[in-house]
């Protein structure tokens, strides 16, 4: 397989970020509740599950309206997600399965409960944080299932922040292969919040925000990887 010389991707991400900024420019953080609750419900079900995957069920979810009226008892919630998400989705044109349906039915209604016994809605829970530290933070303790990268890809996507590196396989790959960290670590909190900082300061050279800089590099090293340029 053909390796990319660091200096390459480096450049290649640097040239996409004026794009991925001008996506950006003028967003403001969603407030629409049920475009909020499909959002999150996307980021935590991407955990080890491909990314069209995970938008086929959130979109799945957001159609029933399940998490704008959820039953009085978390446990009715988690039986209706779950049906929800034991039906075949429809993905690029193919048929398929939602690996797992019970755990993350769990999950995602544990999720509703906590931040409707802590702000009655979404909207109302994010418009209640001072900073994005702090709202990674309650996501980090309170939504099951979600570690820093999922609550930092809800965060950012919502144009709630761009300052938390949302860090998956194709952006440590990209810091790995500039020297910028190792992509094997023992993972954690802590371990994330390292990587996070040595990107950030990648992304001060660079001349960027971390959260739209490893937005370019996600979308190039995609399309390295889908021409065999770089190790998967």
């Amino acid at each position: 397989m053909k390796m990319i010389e660091p200096h390459l991707l480096r450049e290649a991400v640097a040239a996409i970020c004026p794009d991925v900024a001008l996506r950006t420019e003028g967003q403001g953080t969603e407030t629409d509740e049920r475009l909020l609750w499909k959002e999150l419900s996307c980021c935590l079900l991407s955990s080890q599950v491909p990314y069209e995957l995970a938008t086929a069920a959130a979109e799945a979810i957001h159609r029933s309206g399940v998490l704008l009226d959820p039953s009085v008892e978390v446990e009715k919630t988690a039986e209706k997600i779950q049906l929800i998400l034991r039906c075949p989705l429809e993905v690029a044109g193919r048929s398929r399965s939602y690996r797992f349906h019970v755990t993350k039915s769990n999950q995602l209604a544990r999720t509703c409960h906590a931040v409707r016994n802590e702000a009655k809605s979404l909207q109302r829970l994010m418009d209640g944080f001072d900073s994005a530290a702090a709202a990674r933070s309650w996501f980090l303790q309170r939504a099951p299932g979600m570690g820093p990268k999922q609550a930092s890809m809800f965060l950012r996507n919502i144009g709630y922040t761009y300052q938390l590196a949302v860090l998956d396989r194709h952006v440590l790959n990209y810091m790995a292969a500039l020297k910028i960290e190792t992509a094997e670590g023992p993972g954690g909190v802590k371990w994330y919040y390292r990587c996070e900082h040595s990107l950030s300061r990648h992304a001060e050279a660079i001349g960027y925000p971390v959260g739209l800089l490893d937005w370019a590099i996600w979308i190039v090293m995609r399309v390295a990887r889908k021409n065999s340029l770089v190790l998967s």
